[in-house]
């Protein structure tokens, strides 16, 4: 799936929640004060423990027979239809489940039949805030981190204030606020504390704060943008966000 825009009630929810996220003493009433879990001692691939639904879209290869490997959507029924071979279902399954269960199909062993993800569809994750591309909704990819997330989605702004990174988490069940959680990214990338580098969920939203300089040039008017900028270039730059902070990959 490609990144989109928000649609209006969601674009007021983030205003209103951003302006509480900001707002001084706002985090304690919803933020959970045992903070997040440790990392896990296993390495969590992404890619390897989503799981297919629909509309995803996936490849099917199978190697002794390129000519058959073909491009299918996970259909509303939760199956595959693949020619020659009929519908599977592969909803909740991982890639490697999805292979295994076509191979078993077709009555192949496992290694001859391979499934990837070339669409992600089924999912979203909403970016709000300073982030490159701006405020928008992103394909939900498996369990990445949200330093993986933002590097995969552009990374922070000029703008941006990288220690005012929030991760809100609906809760289910009606009356129960949001959880609320602080990413504390400067431990994160320079302690190497990654407590806090939690893997974001489908329809988590994440907020990236803005700099007071920049919220204030904003504020600026234009026939006195000449005189403010001459004065911040005197101002030494403690705002400047550190060199190693989540960009793009290359």
């Amino acid at each position: 799936m490609t990144t989109g825009r928000l649609p209006p009630v969601r674009r007021l929810r983030a205003a209103l929640l951003a302006a509480t996220l900001l707002a001084p003493g706002c985090l304690s009433a919803h933020k959970k004060h045992d903070g997040p879990p440790p990392p896990p001692d296993k390495l969590i691939v992404p890619a390897e423990v989503y799981t297919l639904a629909c509309p995803d879209v996936v490849e099917v290869v199978f190697a002794d027979r390129p000519d058959l490997g073909q491009i299918v959507r996970v259909n509303p029924d939760g199956c595959v239809r693949l020619v020659h071979v009929g519908p599977v279902a592969v909803e909740g399954l991982t890639v490697a489940e999805a292979a295994a269960r076509i191979a078993e199909h077709v009555e192949l062993p496992l290694h001859k039949v391979l499934v990837q993800v070339v669409e992600y569809g089924s999912r979203q994750v909403f970016l709000f805030g300073q982030v490159h591309g701006g405020t928008r909704i992103v394909d939900y990819r498996g369990p990445e981190t949200v330093v993986d997330l933002l590097k995969r989605t552009g990374g922070l702004s000029p703008a941006a204030a990288p220690e005012e990174i929030y991760v809100v988490r609906a809760q289910l069940g009606e009356g129960i606020p949001a959880e609320v959680l602080t990413i504390d990214l400067e431990a994160i990338l320079h302690r190497n504390d990654q407590r806090t580098n939690v893997r974001v969920q489908p329809l988590d939203e994440v907020y990236v704060g803005e700099k007071p300089r920049s919220r204030i040039e904003r504020a600026v008017p234009d026939f006195l943008k000449p005189l403010y900028q001459s004065v911040v270039e005197l101002i030494p730059h403690w705002d400047r966000r550190p060199a190693d902070e989540p960009k793009p990959p290359k």
